[in-house]
């Protein structure tokens, strides 16, 4: 059985309607999912960091009322700057790879919609000559 052309262009528009269903289940809902994810965690984090940004504001002001000498309190103010310092990095590190991957998240998406539309051009051309050739015999 030998196929003609515009069967093979509607063939190549499924590989087509494939592709474009594989690269979204592959590629763009894991990346979404990662993104998410992070995302809750810097969340997390923020929640952290407000948290520690209180529990020292509170330590500190308790040593100021009791009058504790100046270098045990500029010692937990150094370990507090230590401790937002690193929630700090963390957050650049969180927004850094966000902004790396929103890119190549709306690439791929692109991606899938035109390998969506060639698809379903294709095997709408090819089932139209199909139907064509069909009522031509008939």
């Amino acid at each position: 059985m030998k196929l003609k052309r515009y069967q093979w262009g509607e063939l190549i528009g499924l590989l087509f309607l494939l592709a474009s269903t594989a690269t979204q289940i592959f590629y763009v809902e894991p990346l979404k999912r990662e993104i998410e994810w992070r995302m809750a965690a810097f969340n997390m984090q923020q929640n952290g960091q407000l948290q520690m940004s209180a529990i020292y504001g509170n330590r500190i002001a308790t040593l100021h009322a009791l009058k504790v000498p100046d270098a045990e309190i500029s010692l937990v103010e150094a370990e507090r700057d230590t401790m937002i310092k690193r929630y700090r990095t963390a957050d650049a590190n969180v927004s850094d790879y966000l902004i790396e991957k929103e890119s190549v998240e709306g690439n791929l998406q692109i991606v899938v919609l035109v390998f969506f539309a060639i698809g379903m051009a294709l095997a709408g051309f090819g089932r139209a000559m199909e139907m064509s050739a069909a009522s031509w015999r008939d």
